[in-house]
């Protein structure tokens, strides 16, 4: 790529990643809990109609369309109200109310099992997952662990970017994602620990240093799986990118890649570890 295409992209990139990213931090730093709920429903919404893109070769019907993303609001909304337990039940209520769906209107057809199947995985995958972050914001210190948690993911992202294409020689994983290399990864974990440990100092004063490490590589480390995850999911869809939402950056699930799996593990973490 020319260098003049390359610095445009980077520049857009830039750009793209503030005006999304800013309004992010400040409902997270400054917003009151729904503003939280109402994010996590955005997100939950446009990644879906992503998902839906690259799980499904012919184009829902509006039934089943309408239907996913419902089911798909639900869970971020049990979490607000409920808790871990109010997500469980809304998982279970989409799951158990798509084969009602199927059993009125179409009991016979194997395409809607299998259509169920795709769709519990999206489920399961975006919503689910992502709605994690609630239950994180609802623990003691809550939004500072999220912004623990989105340093750690951001630096690790930056981090094996850089390594990576400064030094790296090694591919970590051509199958699913080429341009990867084992060196950028340790680079991505290195710098991770380093922020991670950075927001601990300024703002979780209480926790162990050494905790902050633990927690900094173990959430690193499973956003680098999360990433190729993603990367998987796009290649057996034969997509480059989830879509051109976000100018330079692809889609929302291309930003969420390495977040997905990291909120319910952070959120695991701080249950059977409690820091302080």
């Amino acid at each position: 790529m020319p260098d003049s295409l390359k610095s445009s992209s980077f520049i857009q990139r830039w750009v793209t990643g503030i005006l999304v990213g800013l309004p992010v931090l400040v409902c997270i730093a400054a917003g009151p809990t729904w503003s939280w709920w109402l994010l996590v429903s955005l997100v939950t919404t446009i990644g879906l109609w992503e998902l839906h893109g690259l799980l499904f070769h012919v184009p829902l019907s509006w039934k089943w369309r309408l239907f996913s993303f419902a089911a798909g609001l639900l869970m971020p909304f049990g979490a607000y109200l409920w808790g871990i337990t109010g997500l469980n039940f809304a998982l279970f209520v989409s799951f158990f109310a798509a084969l009602c769906l199927m059993m009125i209107s179409a009991p016979l057809d194997c395409d809607e099992l299998r259509r169920i199947a795709l769709l519990s995985f999206a489920w399961l995958y975006l919503p689910y997952f992502i709605s994690f972050a609630l239950l994180i914001g609802e623990a003691p210190q809550g939004k500072f662990w999220i912004l623990f948690l989105l340093a750690v993911i951001v630096a690790g992202d930056a981090g094996a970017y850089h390594t990576g294409l400064r030094i790296g020689r090694h591919k970590l994983y051509p199958a699913v994602s080429p341009m990867k290399t084992i060196e950028g990864a340790i680079g991505g974990l290195l710098l991770s620990i380093i922020a991670g440990s950075i927001i601990g100092l300024f703002f979780l004063r209480n926790v162990p240093l050494a905790r902050l490490f633990f927690f900094s590589l173990t959430v690193a480390a499973i956003g680098q799986v999360g990433d190729l995850i993603e990367s998987m999911i796009k290649r057996n869809s034969g997509k480059k990118d989830s879509s051109r939402l976000l100018p330079g950056h692809g889609g929302v699930l291309d930003r969420l890649d390495s977040l997905i799996f990291a909120f319910p593990v952070l959120w695991a973490l701080l249950q059977w570890a409690p820091p302080g």
